[in-house]
């Protein structure tokens, strides 16, 4: 996987997909400057993947100056940015603007409030998703509908979107059922933060979406989800388009499916690394042998309820990563949990968020994971056992391949092949 691969597939599991757009504000020769020379001490100093050797940042930059030099807004810049830091082949290594930033914090953002597709025969962009409450939702734009044009003008791309709270824009809408419509829409705030649901695919079987693991996760919501559920013979959860977040919430949905106090992997940062090779004589790179040699396991929290007795699957897609593909190893290492979508982003590194001048955020890494089984899923990813892709369009009523793989795996677990270790 090249690191431009990589870079895509860390970013596009760290953020939603909204187009939420606001013009970009320029960036200085001074704030660039000040953010490069706080991110170059930061990863230099803490920042710890195996094999990867951070000092080279320095020399990394220097060869992208061009490009970061002539970048005036602060998308450019932080593409020039994350271009270089590509270099280094590994996930959760970006730098945010400020927008992400207090968008990450906030859990809102200004926009229309949809996802979208982009078309590839350039004939505009397809809407995937309305959020609730947003200005779109109140213009009635509906999955399905081809964004064509936005003021006259020719849409290619969500930037062709992009505006700032409350100035309206006039968008050429295609239905699906061919009739052309005009759509007036006034930008405006709208949330981010997309609630964990719980819906019945039949009587027997429950399917709980989990969006992200991330600040917006609410423990007492997926309580309460989980408690609705228990009656349940089977449990689907979904995890697909979930980009990670915290690790103690991921522990938290474990201790809800899993015994309580169950290991589910190890972290390998450079101390441990160094206590291996010191005092078993190991490789540095046998992260296998330390993660069953470690005493600092990663363990679920306890519910302080009894785990989920019935049938689990667990849904994966290209989005599902971090957090989410450790949940997803750990349910099917642990419970035999078949696994059903598209392989998961492997993008599984333990990492931090640090505050940059100017507004701007670090992601970087200081630990490798490997799950209780030994499995590195940084750079391999969840593999699902049974092969099903997404339905672009999650239409009402429209047939989803996934979770019908999912109900017949639920009816009849013993049927899964295992892919074993991915």
């Amino acid at each position: 996987m090249s690191g431009k691969t990589i870079w895509r597939a860390a970013t596009a599991a760290l953020m939603v997909g909204l187009c939420s757009l606001t013009f970009a504000d320029t960036v200085t020769k001074e704030v660039k400057e000040a953010v490069l020379a706080k991110m170059t001490q930061i990863i230099t100093t803490y920042a710890y993947v195996p094999g990867a050797d951070f000092s080279k940042l320095p020399d990394m930059l220097s060869a992208n100056k061009v490009d970061i030099d002539k970048a005036t807004s602060e998308s450019d810049f932080q593409d020039a940015v994350n271009k270089t830091l590509a270099g280094f082949g590994v996930t959760h290594l970006s730098l945010q603007t400020p927008k992400e930033s207090a968008e990450r914090v906030d859990g809102a953002t200004v926009g229309l409030g949809v996802s979208v597709h982009v078309e590839e025969d350039g004939s505009g962009i397809l809407v995937i998703r309305v959020v609730p409450k947003s200005a779109a939702e109140d213009a009635k734009l509906k999955p399905g509908d081809l964004i064509s044009a936005a003021d006259g003008k020719p849409v290619h791309t969500p930037l062709d979107l992009q505006g700032k709270e409350g100035q309206p824009v006039d968008l050429t809408v295609k239905g699906p059922d061919g009739k052309v419509r005009k759509v007036h829409i006034v930008r405006r705030k709208f949330s981010t933060v997309r609630p964990e649901e719980l819906e019945w695919v039949d009587k027997d079987t429950a399917l709980l979406h989990i969006y992200t693991f991330d600040l917006s996760y609410d423990p007492d919501n997926v309580d309460k989800l989980m408690k609705k559920a228990a009656s349940a013979k089977n449990l689907i959860v979904d995890l697909r388009g979930n980009g990670g977040g915290l690790v103690s919430n991921v522990q938290h949905f474990l201790g809800l499916v899993l015994p309580n106090h169950t290991a589910i992997g190890s972290f390998i940062n450079k101390p441990l690394v160094d206590r291996y090779v010191k005092e078993e004589h190991g490789s540095p790179n046998d992260l296998k042998g330390m993660a069953a040699w470690s005493d600092k396991k990663i363990h679920t929290f306890d519910s302080g309820a009894p785990a989920f007795k019935g049938h689990t699957v667990v849904l994966v897609d290209g989005g599902t990563g971090s957090g989410a593909e450790i949940a997803a190893a750990a349910m099917r290492e642990t419970l035999g949990t078949p696994v059903v979508g598209t392989k998961s982003a492997g993008a599984v590194l333990v990492a931090l968020m640090q505050g940059l001048p100017d507004g701007y955020t670090l992601l970087f890494p200081i630990t490798d994971y490997v799950t209780a089984k030994g499995l590195r899923l940084e750079g391999n990813g969840v593999t699902p056992d049974v092969v099903a892709k997404d339905p672009l369009i999650p239409l009402p009523g429209t047939p989803d391949e996934v979770i019908n793989q999912a109900v017949k795996l639920a009816e009849h677990p013993s049927s899964v092949k295992k892919v074993g270790a991915d």
